[in-house]
């Protein structure tokens, strides 16, 4: 699931209740340590976004500026924290929308120690260290994002590509571990894990490794729709892997001669029971996401077909014909 980016401009995004300052700040005199603030709502009201997101990351900067110790600093953040959160925000956003890379990764620092639960603040960040060509910044980033939105999973989904696109198994492997190590409660985390276990084709347990995976994922999201429909999957595979290696040919060759072979019986109930969980997981994800075929719906009627249940599939295959 991929997460759009989208830039918030100078409104932010808080939960439900996504708002500027309720207030315009009154005219300030640049002696006042706000003065920066009240230039940068000034000029976005003229369109100028550039001036704006120069304007907020002077304010941001002003303290150190005026040679305030760290602990003055910390003290006047503490104090209208708000006030400075959204300037971190809206600054990181509008040096974006205007093409300013150095200008959001110098906002950067203001952006991380933000109170604000906001997902752009490291996407925003993320796409300009990678435009920078910044690639350790980036991986930083996505970790620590990772870390502070536990149930987003387009963050996981980047560093899968990410690593992907380094064409390294074994450095993705243990990016994955380490993430886990760090989060092991995280869900997307091992479903991830399961993912690259089950396309793994070169390690010969790689299907009970995913299962486990993708078994530990249920067991900390039980509505991971994906996660379900993976663990369905690796029973199918299961029997996919045996037929490779001689196993089962009575039950699929199609011939009405091999059913009668004593085989056939004792071949037909060691598959059923491997489709039988398949479907009990296929299932589940089908509940959780009833409109998600693509995700179950094939598979689920290669169960049904294999254990019989002919009125099910027959239901099935009309309700996808339809959709």
């Amino acid at each position: 699931m991929k997460q759009k980016m989208k830039i918030m401009g100078m409104a932010l995004m808080m939960g439900a209740s996504a708002t500027m300052m309720t207030a315009q700040p009154r005219e300030k005199t640049p002696d006042k340590i706000d003065y920066y603030n009240y230039l940068a709502y000034r000029c976005h009201e003229k369109g100028d976004k550039a001036g704006a997101a120069k304007n907020f990351l002077l304010y941001l900067e002003e303290p150190q500026k005026r040679g305030m110790t760290q602990a003055q600093q910390d003290s006047l953040y503490m104090a209208d924290r708000v006030v400075y959160d959204q300037a971190a925000v809206n600054a990181m956003f509008l040096f974006y929308s205007v093409g300013d890379m150095d200008g959001v990764l110098k906002t950067l620092p203001y952006g991380r120690r933000t109170s604000i639960p906001i997902t752009n603040v490291y996407l925003t960040s993320m796409e300009a260290a990678k435009e920078k060509g910044m690639n350790d910044l980036y991986l930083e980033l996505l970790r620590e994002a990772i870390t502070k939105f536990p149930d987003n999973s387009s963050f996981v989904d980047k560093m899968m590509e990410y690593y992907t696109a380094q064409g390294d198994s074994q450095k993705t492997q243990a990016g994955l571990d380490e993430l886990i190590a760090q989060n092991p409660k995280n869900a997307e985390l091992w479903y991830a894990k399961g993912v690259l276990y089950f396309n793994d084709k070169d390690n010969p347990n790689a299907n009970t490794e995913a299962r486990t995976c993708f078994s530990k994922a249920i067991a900390l999201d039980e509505e991971h729709a994906e996660a379900c429909a993976a663990m369905g999957n690796t029973y199918i595979r299961d029997v996919v892997e045996l037929r490779r290696k001689g196993m089962f040919a009575s039950v699929f060759s199609g011939m009405n001669e091999t059913r009668k072979k004593s085989s056939y019986q004792k071949d037909l109930a060691e598959v059923q029971t491997y489709y039988f969980n398949a479907q009990t997981y296929l299932r589940m994800a089908k509940a959780l996401k009833p409109d998600a075929y693509d995700l179950w719906g094939e598979q689920l009627l290669e169960c049904y077909k294999i254990l019989g249940r002919q009125q099910e599939y027959e239901a099935l295959k009309k309700e996808m014909q339809e959709e």
